[in-house]
C-alpha cells in the first residue's frame, strides 16, 4: 500500500456524469478551500486493470492512451473528492492498492477517517478489476478526472459557486 498525491490528469475515473449530488460535492470543495485532510482515494495502477478488461475495452483504452499517456491509475471510488479537488486547484491523495493485502490493511484506516468506507474495501484486488471491467463495458469510454471536471464545468451541471475560481486551461 503506498500513499500518493497524484494530478487530475494521472487517474482514469469512473464514468458517472456527472457526479450524483451537487451537496456532496459542495461539502468537499468547502473542505479542500480550508485545507483540511480528504480521505484517500482508491486506486489500481492501468497496467493491472488492463489485464482484466475485454478486448472491446482494451481497445478503447490504447485509443484513449494516445491522447492522456500521463493516466497511470484507475480510480475505484471517488468522485465527489477527486472533482472537489481538482475544481480547488488542488492534488489528490491517493491510496494504491497493488495486491489484496493492501486493500485489507486500507480497511483499517476507515476508523480514522483516512479511508471512506466503500464496496471496495470487501474485494479482493483482482475482484475490483473485474468490477472496473463490468463498469466501463456498460459506459465504455475512458477519461481523466481533469476531463471529466472540465467536461462538468464546460456543461455547466453545477452550481456556479462551485466553478467560482475554476480556470479551464
Amino acid at each position: 500500500m503506498k500513499i500518493m498525491k497524484l494530478s487530475p490528469n494521472q487517474i482514469i475515473t469512473l464514468n458517472d456524469y456527472p457526479v450524483h449530488s451537487n451537496s456532496i460535492l459542495s461539502e468537499y470543495v468547502g473542505k479542500c478551500k480550508l485545507g483540511s485532510e480528504i480521505p484517500f482515494v482508491p486506486v489500481i495502477r492501468t497496467e493491472m486493470v488492463r489485464k482484466h478488461l475485454e478486448d472491446q475495452l482494451l481497445e478503447k483504452l490504447k485509443e484513449f492512451e494516445t491522447r492522456a499517456p500521463e493516466a497511470e491509475y484507475f480510480m475505484i471510488d471517488g468522485s465527489h473528492r477527486t472533482t472537489a479537488l481538482t475544481l480547488s486547484g488542488c492534488k489528490i491523495p491517493a491510496i494504491l492498492y497493488e495486491k489484496t493485502e493492501d486493500i485489507m490493511e486500507a480497511g483499517k484506516l476507515v476508523a480514522t477517517g483516512q479511508i471512506l468506507e466503500s464496496g471496495t474495501l470487501n474485494h479482493s484486488l483482482e475482484e475490483n478489476c473485474q468490477i472496473l471491467n463490468q463498469h466501463f463495458k456498460e459506459k465504455p469510454y475512458f477519461q481523466t478526472v481533469k476531463e471529466k471536471t472540465r467536461k462538468m464545468v464546460r456543461g455547466k451541471v453545477l452550481p456556479p459557486s462551485l466553478i467560482k475560481g475554476y480556470k479551464l486551461k
